[in-house]
């Protein structure tokens, strides 16, 4: 039986052990779902900066080039219940201009959360950054269904399926930026954490460019983690800058 097989015979029963345990004070779906997240953070219901939110009515402009100066590094993997996260080493930046922001960790959301326009994808990838001031930054990807992704396959026979599951394997080394489009051309607009407390001062910078995962790649994280997404917030007036290419 190989990687893909045995996943997929482990995907209802974790996902229906997940739903049977409870999932702390808070979930996308009922009495704790995102309708009831001010209960949990008042931020959540009343911030003025939530995200994710609809990408439109964008303003052209001449950024700073985004760089992603990422080492490669061994991974952590962490089955949360709501979503799954690869932790990364320290020592990878993005850069903005001259403001720098070490690379975190990334997860997954199905389905994406952020939309563009009429366009919605099947999943969203997220990459959390912190400043040495504090501040965060997160870029977010699109997928969406086509070839299976190199990267990924280097992942998904990893991942752990259990909730509450960890997993490091010394001898997986993986680079983020293969889970990113060659072109960097992003949207960016000041938002939020998408889970609570839902922290504002989020600098969001959305790539434009999706990149593509096959349908069973995406069916198995689906499988494993249910479907993560927030639902769309109010912009609220927020501008929303589309970087153009320099």
């Amino acid at each position: 039986m190989n990687w893909k097989q045995s996943l997929g015979s482990f995907v209802a029963a974790t996902a229906l052990a997940a739903s049977a345990t409870g999932q702390d004070n808070w979930s996308y779906s009922g009495t704790n779902g995102p309708g009831n997240w001010g209960a949990t953070s008042s931020v959540c219901a009343n911030g003025s900066m939530q995200s994710p939110i609809v990408i439109e009515g964008t303003e052209p402009v001449y950024l700073n080039r985004l760089e992603t100066n990422y080492l490669v590094s061994p991974l952590v993997m962490h089955n949360e219940r709501r979503t799954v996260r690869f932790d990364y080493a320290p020592g990878s930046k993005m850069k903005i201009g001259t403001k720098e922001f070490e690379l975190k960790n990334f997860h997954f959301h199905t389905p994406a959360e952020h939309r563009v326009l009429t366009t919605s994808y099947p999943m969203e990838i997220h990459f959390d950054h912190t400043a040495a001031d504090g501040s965060l930054a997160r870029i977010a990807v699109f997928v969406k269904e086509g070839a299976a992704n190199i990267a990924a396959d280097e992942l998904w026979p990893n991942l752990p399926i259990e909730p509450d599951q960890s997993s490091r394997r010394a001898e997986i080394k993986f680079n983020a930026r293969d889970l990113m489009p060659n072109e960097r051309t992003f949207y960016r607009y000041m938002g939020s954490e998408t889970t609570p407390p839902c922290t504002e001062g989020v600098n969001w910078y959305v790539f434009k460019a999706p990149i593509e995962f096959s349908s069973q790649q995406i069916a198995v994280i689906r499988g494993i983690m249910g479907e993560n997404a927030r639902p769309l917030q109010p912009r609220n007036n927020r501008m929303i800058l589309d970087a153009l290419p320099n």
